[in-house]
C-alpha cells in the first residue's frame, strides 16, 4: 500500500533528462499562416485541425480528445485479456468482474436476443403500484439502481462539520439537459423538447405501447417533468454553495413533504435519521409533494416506467440504444455516428467498475517518475499560490493569514488510490450485461450511502485512475490527479518542463486555484463553508472576479448566442488562475539551471504557451455548443485559450504581440486575481 500524506509545501525543482534530440510541442500542429496576435487557438491548433478533421463519433475535437481515445485503447487491451481468460480467474476478483463486464457488453447477439427481457420484471412492479404506498416503495426500488425519479438520497460532508458525512437529498428526475429546456421558448428549446416529445414516443412504442397510449404517455410524463423542472433553481444559481446549504432535520422534512413515505426511504436505504441532512433544494422538494398529492397513479406509473427505460436504453438491444443515441448524442450534441462497440463498453466498464480496471492500467502505464515529477509539479504551482497571495496589495493581513492556512492545508493526490475499492458485493455474469450494469450501480449506491453517519474517508476518489482529468473538492481541500492524464503529449516524465508546466500543469493550477475562485473562497482550510474574509476585502475580490463574468459574458458561440459569463466564471477564474501560476512556477523552477533550448524555432516561453494552447484549444460542433452555453460551466476550449492568455503581458511578450491586437486586452480590462 503507498501512504499518502498532505503535501509538503517546500519548494521543489527537478533537474532535466538529457535527451538528444529534445522534442519540444508539436510544430507540426501549428498553422504559421494565421496570427498567434489575433487568434492564438487557431495559430496553435489550425495544421492539426486542416490535417484531421473531426471525426463521426466526436462532438468535441482536439488533440487531447485523441489522447483519451488511446487511453481507452490501452483499456480494451486490459478489458479483452481479462475477458479471454475471466472463467480462470476467482469469481468476484477485479479481473473477473471487469472481463465478464466488459465480454457480456461486447456480445451484442445476446443483448439483441434479450430484447426487453432484461427490465420486464422492474416494469411489471411499476404497472402492480396501486396507492401511494407501493409509488414510493418503487420510487424507492428504482434509487437502488441509481436511477433519480426523481428523488435522490446521497452522502455529502456537513457544511458546517466537514470531518462528519451527513445525507442530502436531491432531486432529479428531469431527461432534458436543464430547466431551460422545459420553460423557454427560444427555437433552441422548444426543438429540443419537440425532439424529446419523439424520442419518448420512440422509447415507449418499442416497449410495447401503440401509438394512442404512448402518446398519452408522454404527455403525462412531460408534465410531471415540466414541474420538476419549474421548481428548480437555475444552473447559475446553484453555483452558490451557500443556496444549496439548507441543513433539516428528518422531522422537518417529514413535514415539508408529508406525501412521500419518508420513513421507508430512509429504512429502505439502510439511512439514519438521527441529526440533521442537508436539503439541497426545498422549494423544488416541496413541489414534489404536490405532484404526488395531485397526479394520478397512473401517470405516476407511465413517468416511472419511462424513467427506467430511458436510463436502460443504452444497455438495451440494438433499436433502443440507436433511439437513445439518436436524440441524447445526435439531436441535442450533433454527433454524426455512435462510437465503435468496444469503446462503448471500455466506458462503461470504467464507469461502473473503475478501480478494478484502473489498478491493472496504472500497474502498466504510470511510471513511478511520472508520478513524483507530477507531484513535484503540483507543489511548485501551489507555492506559486502562496507567493501570490502574499502579494496581493488589496488584502489586508488578516484574509491573507487564513488564505495562506487554506494554501497549506490542500492536499494533493496523484496517480491512483491508497486503498482500492472492494467490489466483492458486485455480481456479473458474462450474458447478462443490463444485469450487470444495474447490480454495480446498487454496489455504488449502497457504497455511498454506507458513508453517512461517519468520520470523512479522505482516501476515497471521485475519479477513476484512467480518466484524463483532474478535480478540485472544496470540502476536502483536496486536488486529485489520475494517472490518465499524466501522459504525452500533455505530460512526459522525460520531457521539456515548458511543455508539462504549459499543458497539464496549468491544468493542475486551476484545480489549484478552484480553492480561491468565487465558489472556493467561500470554503475555508477545514471544508467548513464559512466566510474567511473581511467585508472590505471580499468587496475587492469580487471586484475581480466580476471583471471574468464580463469578458466571457462578451464570447459568441454563433450569432445571438453568448457564454453565461455567471456560469462560466469559476472554471473561467481556473483557467485564468492556471496559466499565470504554472507559467510563474515553470520560470521560478529554472532559477539555477538556466533557461531550456529553444526548440523548432520556439523560446521556451513560446512552448509553454503553446503548449497550454494545443492541450486545451478545441473543435465543437455547433450542437454541443447550444447546449453547453445552458449547462457547462466550462467555457469552450477555444475560449479556454483565448480568454486567459489575453490577460498576460508575459504571453504579449512572448509573441511580440502590440496594443490593439485581438489577443491583447486593453490594460483597463485586464483581468487579475492570482
Amino acid at each position: 500500500m503507498r501512504i499518502f500524506s498532505t503535501l509538503c509545501l517546500a519548494l521543489i525543482t527537478v533537474t532535466a533528462v538529457s535527451q538528444a534530440p529534445m522534442r519540444g510541442v508539436a510544430a507540426e500542429n501549428i498553422d504559421r499562416s494565421a496570427n498567434a496576435c489575433s487568434d492564438f487557438d487557431a495559430y496553435a491548433n489550425g495544421a492539426w485541425r486542416a490535417a484531421h478533421p473531426m471525426p463521426a463519433i466526436q462532438t468535441v475535437w482536439a488533440v487531447r480528445t485523441v489522447t483519451q481515445d488511446e487511453t481507452r485503447a490501452r483499456l480494451r487491451v486490459i478489458a479483452e485479456e481479462d475477458a479471454a481468460k475471466a472463467s480462470t480467474l476467482a469469481k468476484g476478483s477485479p479481473g473477473r468482474l471487469t472481463g465478464d463486464f466488459y465480454g457480456a457488453c461486447m456480445d451484442q447477439g445476446k443483448v439483441n436476443a434479450l430484447g426487453l427481457k432484461p427490465v420486464e420484471g422492474e416494469l411489471k412492479r411499476i404497472d402492480g403500484i396501486k396507492d401511494a404506498k407501493g409509488l414510493s416503495a418503487e420510487i424507492i426500488r428504482l434509487q437502488e439502481m441509481a436511477i433519480d425519479a426523481p428523488v435522490r438520497l446521497q452522502s455529502t460532508q456537513d457544511l458546517h462539520d466537514p470531518k462528519q458525512v451527513i445525507a442530502e437529498l436531491n432531486l432529479g428526475g428531469l431527461g432534458l439537459p436543464d430547466r431551460d429546456y422545459y420553460l423557454r421558448e427560444e427555437p433552441r428549446f422548444k426543438d429540443a423538447r419537440d425532439k424529446y416529445l419523439e424520442y419518448m414516443s420512440t422509447i415507449f412504442t418499442l416497449a410495447g405501447a401503440k401509438d394512442v397510449d404512448a402518446a398519452s404517455a408522454v404527455a403525462a410524463v412531460m408534465k410531471i417533468e415540466t414541474a420538476l423542472a419549474q421548481a428548480r433553481l437555475s444552473r447559475v444559481a446553484l453555483r452558490d454553495p451557500k443556496v444549496q446549504d439548507n441543513p433539516m432535520t428528518f422531522a422537518s422534512l417529514k413535514a415539508l413533504a408529508p406525501h412521500f413515505d419518508w420513513d421507508a426511504e430512509f429504512k429502505l436505504l439502510g439511512v439514519t435519521t438521527t441529526g440533521h441532512m442537508n436539503v439541497s433544494q426545498p422549494k423544488q422538494v416541496a413541489a414534489f409533494d404536490t405532484l404526488i398529492g395531485e397526479t394520478s397513479i397512473g401517470n405516476w406509473k407511465l413517468y416511472l416506467r419511462w424513467q427506467l427505460l430511458n436510463v436502460s436504453a443504452r444497455y438495451l438491444s440494438t433499436p433502443f440504444e440507436e433511439a437513445r443515441f439518436g436524440f441524447y448524442d445526435t439531436t441535442l450534441t450533433g454527433a454524426k455516428e455512435q462510437r465503435p462497440r468496444w469503446q462503448r463498453c471500455v466506458i462503461a466498464t470504467d464507469g461502473n467498475l473503475g478501480e478494478a480496471l484502473g489498478h491493472e492500467y496504472v500497474d502498466r502505464y504510470l511510471p513511478p517518475e511520472a508520478k513524483a515529477r507530477a507531484r513535484t509539479m503540483a507543489v511548485n504551482i501551489v507555492n506559486e499560490l502562496k507567493i501570490s497571495i502574499e502579494s496581493r496589495d488589496w488584502m489586508t493581513a488578516p484574509t491573507k493569514a487564513k488564505a495562506l492556512e487554506k494554501v497549506d492545508a490542500l492536499t494533493i493526490k496523484v496517480g491512483y488510490p491508497d486503498k482500492w475499492k472492494d467490489y466483492s458485493g458486485v455480481s456479473v455474469e458474462h450474458g447478462a450485461y443490463l444485469e450487470n450494469v444495474m447490480s454495480a450501480r446498487r454496489y455504488a449506491v449502497r457504497d455511498d450511502l454506507g458513508q453517512i453517519g461517519k468520520p470523512v474517508d479522505h482516501g476515497r476518489w471521485g475519479m477513476t485512475p484512467p480518466t484524463m482529468n483532474a478535480y478540485y473538492d472544496p470540502s476536502m481541500n483536496e486536488v486529485v490527479v489520475p494517472a490518465g492524464y499524466l501522459q504525452p503529449p500533455g505530460f512526459d516524465p522525460q520531457g521539456l518542463d515548458a511543455i508539462n508546466y504549459g499543458a497539464v500543469g496549468v491544468s493542475i493550477g486551476h484545480e489549484i486555484s478552484h480553492g480561491v475562485d468565487d465558489e472556493g473562497a467561500q470554503f475555508a482550510a477545514d471544508g467548513r463553508l464559512e466566510k474567511w474574509w473581511t467585508d472590505a476585502d471580499y468587496k475587492q475580490f469580487e471586484a475581480r472576479t466580476g471583471c471574468t463574468t464580463k469578458q466571457y459574458d462578451g464570447y459568441f458561440v454563433e450569432p445571438g448566442l453568448h457564454l453565461q459569463g455567471k456560469l462560466v466564471t469559476g472554471e473561467a477564474l481556473g483557467d485564468l488562475g492556471g496559466v499565470n501560476l504554472a507559467f510563474r512556477a515553470y520560470e521560478r523552477s529554472r532559477v539555477g539551471k538556466g533557461p531550456e533550448p529553444t526548440v523548432d524555432g520556439f523560446t521556451p516561453e513560446q512552448q509553454f504557451f503553446l503548449a497550454e494552447g494545443q492541450w486545451r484549444g478545441a473543435l465543437a460542433r455547433p450542437e454541443w455548443l447550444r447546449v453547453s452555453t445552458s449547462t457547462d460551466p466550462h467555457p469552450p476550449g477555444k475560449f479556454r485559450v483565448l480568454g486567459p492568455l489575453s490577460n498576460m503581458p508575459e504571453f504579449e511578450r512572448a509573441f511580440s504581440c502590440k496594443a490593439g491586437d485581438a489577443m491583447v486586452r486593453p490594460e483597463s480590462e485586464r483581468c487579475v486575481l492570482w
